[in-house]
């Protein structure tokens, strides 16, 4: 199996636990207020897991040395395939697991709206707009762009820190000072 894929794969699964979890924890349903928090658990499962398979595909050339530009396109690619596994799991979580998110996501809001004092008019426009771009073809649409975008700023970071010279390359380059 390609090294790329299965971290794609494992980064899928894990998140699609995580949201499994965070379903049944009710942070996706009556506690969805208190549940902000839970929500960056992916975001650091996705560092951890593009770390790894960056890391792996470094481990894996003959001379173990890694470019900046591969360890971009490895760490885009594992988001690539996590995304687009993702996206199909998300459209059938929000559309046949939790098919009243954008409901009781529009609770929560319209405790903030009232707090902070919108009119009644106000409340049903912001309410109208959530419910355009929170459909599940919406919410996976999204899902997968803000996803992509995610992965790529942390695969441009990460593959600074792991990227590494070819062993006679770096014999051969005059020490700095």
């Amino acid at each position: 199996m390609n090294t790329t894929f299965f971290y794609g794969l494992i980064l899928a699964v894990s998140n699609i636990v995580l949201t499994l979890v965070g379903f049944f924890l009710g942070y996706q349903t009556d506690k969805i207020a208190q549940g902000r928090w839970f929500g960056f658990l992916p975001f650091i499962v996705m560092i951890v897991v593009t770390w790894l398979g960056i890391k792996a595909a470094r481990e894996e050339a003959k001379d173990k040395s890694l470019s900046y530009g591969k360890g971009v396109s490895t760490g885009f690619l594992i988001t690539l395939y996590s995304s687009l596994i993702g996206t199909v799991y998300g459209f059938f979580h929000f559309k046949f697991i939790n098919p009243n998110f954008v409901d009781y996501s529009i609770d929560a809001a319209r405790e903030k709206w009232t707090q902070a004092g919108l009119s009644d008019a106000q409340m049903e426009t912001a309410e109208k707009g959530i419910r355009l771009f929170m459909s599940p073809v919406m919410l996976s649409i999204w899902g997968f762009l803000l996803s992509l975008l995610l992965g790529l700023v942390i695969a441009l970071i990460l593959s600074a820190f792991l990227k590494r010279k070819p062993e006679a390359a770096a014999e051969a380059s005059p020490p700095v000072m």
